[in-house]
């Protein structure tokens, strides 16, 4: 349940370039304001602690390595001018996120046109929601999401 707080940030936010489900239950949209950010910071932490139990200790190290409180860590590498995060949510709440990166494709060469290209380094659906989503088509979803966005291919580089 969301706080009086989390309420007014979340009626605060831009959505724009939404892609809804085919019984429009939930959608794919980007990263949008502060409620976003706080929400993803907190669905980033449950993911860190379940890589932390797996042996993957990377979010967790790198974020006191940086010496910043966990949500000021996860608001830094997220708003990056090179990453972008997409999230997945219902009419309640974000129940997940996409976290990647984008490169330039194809600079160095002029016979072809440039591309961006988004490499998805993390994925991530709270337990309850999962089997409310038809994985295909959340990714195709997110592929039409990053197309609005601008992005011409995608790549998936996540570590299980």
């Amino acid at each position: 349940m969301l706080s009086t707080e989390q309420k007014k940030l979340k009626d605060q936010v831009v959505k724009t370039n939404i892609i809804k489900s085919l019984d429009s239950s939930f959608q794919v949209r980007p990263l949008s304001g502060q409620y976003d950010i706080l929400r993803v910071s907190e669905l980033w932490a449950n993911l860190s602690m379940i890589q932390q139990m797996q042996g993957n200790e990377y979010w967790y190290k790198s974020s006191l390595d940086s010496k910043l409180s966990w949500n000021d860590f996860i608001e830094k590498i997220i708003t990056r001018r090179s990453f972008r995060v997409v999230v997945l949510e219902n009419d309640d709440v974000i129940f997940g996120f996409a976290y990647m990166s984008l490169n330039a494709v194809n600079l160095n060469n002029p016979k072809k046109p440039n591309q961006l290209k988004a490499i998805i380094k993390e994925v991530y659906l709270e337990p309850g929601f999962r089997n409310k989503v038809n994985f295909d088509e959340l990714g195709e979803m997110m592929k039409n999401c990053l197309e609005k966005m601008g992005v011409d291919l995608v790549e998936i580089d996540v570590k299980f």
